[in-house]
């Protein structure tokens, strides 16, 4: 998938390259999601943030010159001291509390909730997940830093017609994830200049099915049957 950007002196094109096996893809509208698996890598908040920092690896700006511009690292936990700093770089966090959002959800089981064989487990949503991701960027210089926020705008609005995006979560359950834009600005400072650091954030509301793997004994329907002469009389089936 790729989106044309204006920019000066050419066009630039935003690109979300195919990602390895295994890891989060872009959901396309229109298409059901994958069935549910057992895999569960993460807790909630963190299949949003791990999900969002490797579709954020997967973005290149195709530039005019031939050259390809993308984030060296992208990170969903802040970086150990040893880490050796690239640019560019970004990373997916959360600063607050998140919101079970319930919805008068109803938990029950069902043949469409169920993992295949041999789990046989039902995989139940309680709730959804709500918070805020925070996306922070660390670019060298200014031109730099607004060709990877102007990138990142395509990447977040990539469809036509509907405003945000789902992300494919292998790595939990495999639900789909749903973001949505709602801020960003530049994070200037004096000290970050003369250490040509350029920053830049953006926050998505996001929010993903909470999952709770369940087993429910398969009940079996009894029939008592009780003769009474020539009658034949039934007594109670039990319930499935």
């Amino acid at each position: 998938m790729s989106v044309g950007l204006a920019a000066p002196g050419g066009t630039e094109h935003t690109v979300v390259r195919a990602p390895p096996a295994d890891a989060t893809t872009l959901a396309i509208p229109g298409t059901r999601s994958g069935q549910l698996t057992a895999r569960r890598e993460t807790d909630t908040r963190t299949a949003l943030t791990r999900g969002l920092a490797e579709f954020i690896e997967s973005i290149v700006v195709e530039q005019d010159s031939g050259r390809e511009l993308r984030f060296q690292k992208v990170f969903f936990s802040w970086a150990e001291p040893e880490d050796q700093s690239v640019f560019p770089s970004a990373i997916a966090y959360t600063t607050g509390m998140g919101v079970y959002d319930a919805k008068k959800l109803t938990p029950r089981p069902s043949k469409a909730c169920q993992l295949p064989a041999p789990d046989n487990r039902f995989a139940l949503n309680p709730s959804e997940f709500v918070i805020d991701v925070t996306v922070e960027i660390w670019a060298t210089d200014p031109p730099e830093r607004s060709t990877l926020v102007a990138a990142l705008e395509d990447a977040f609005n990539p469809f036509t017609g509907q405003y945000g995006f789902s992300l494919n979560l292998p790595h939990y359950h495999n639900v789909r994830g749903t973001f949505e834009l709602t801020q960003m600005g530049y994070l200037d400072s004096e000290s970050d200049a003369i250490q040509r650091n350029r920053k830049a954030a953006f926050v998505l509301n996001a929010r993903v099915p909470l999952i709770k793997l369940v087993s429910f004994p398969e009940a079996k329907p009894r029939l008592n049957v009780v003769a009474v002469g020539p009658n034949v009389i039934v007594d109670g089936s039990a319930p499935c």
